[in-house]
């Protein structure tokens, strides 16, 4: 007898495209709340901001963490009276303000270990797909980096922006200096045109 299919299983491909992955949303609601008390529908047009529309939560997947994370202790629901309805504002607690330091470090563990496990994903690319992959990853790294630096450059100090930039540009050297052996090595190589004498006539 067949099994019922997971949810998961029954998701479509574009569900799954415009689905968060695992964990991420539960956290990244607890860092917007940790900001400001925030709205649930706020959360929503925040992430399809951000992600511009490419990850849009629905209320089915937004408010059933807010509940838990209500039932956990990690926020708090106050009612806002409005013309419409009552509204709920999340607020972040003391518990939650630990728990979001915790998922921090976590994530950024989990950085160092991407980094460590980069030769399994290098075997999964096809060779037909390296150029796009490798074209469309080198300007998503570079627009992160930038988006990254420029939204943070003002609550950094001013030794750890140069620090930043100084090795970024070092960074680029090296990156410049390997494309260019790179391209040297894959051009053909001229070999000498062997030259004939001409005997002039006696």
């Amino acid at each position: 007898m067949r099994q019922p299919k997971t949810q998961e299983e029954s998701l479509s491909v574009h569900d799954r495209l415009h689905s968060a992955p695992k964990g991420l949303l539960r956290y990244y609601i607890l860092h917007k709340i940790a900001r400001k008390p925030i709205h649930g529908y706020e959360i929503i047009q925040d992430i399809d901001s951000k992600t511009e529309g490419a990850w849009r939560p629905g209320a089915g997947s937004l408010y059933p963490i807010l509940k838990k994370l209500v039932s956990e202790g990690l926020i708090k629901a106050e009612p806002e009276p409005s013309d419409e309805a009552t509204r709920r504002v999340y607020h972040i607690t003391p518990k939650g303000v630990e728990s979001l330091a915790h998922a921090k470090e976590m994530f950024t563990n989990f950085q160092q270990r991407f980094g460590s496990l980069r030769r399994l994903f290098i075997e999964l690319i096809d060779p037909e797909n390296l150029a796009t992959f490798f074209v469309d990853g080198s300007n998503r790294q570079f627009q992160m980096a930038q988006e990254m630096l420029e939204s943070k450059q003002n609550k950094i100090p001013q030794a750890d922006l140069e620090y930043i930039l100084k090795e970024y540009t070092l960074n680029l050297e090296r990156q410049m200096n390997w494309a260019n052996r790179m391209l040297n090595r894959s051009r053909p190589k001229l070999t000498p045109t062997t030259r004939t004498k001409t005997v002039k006539p006696q």
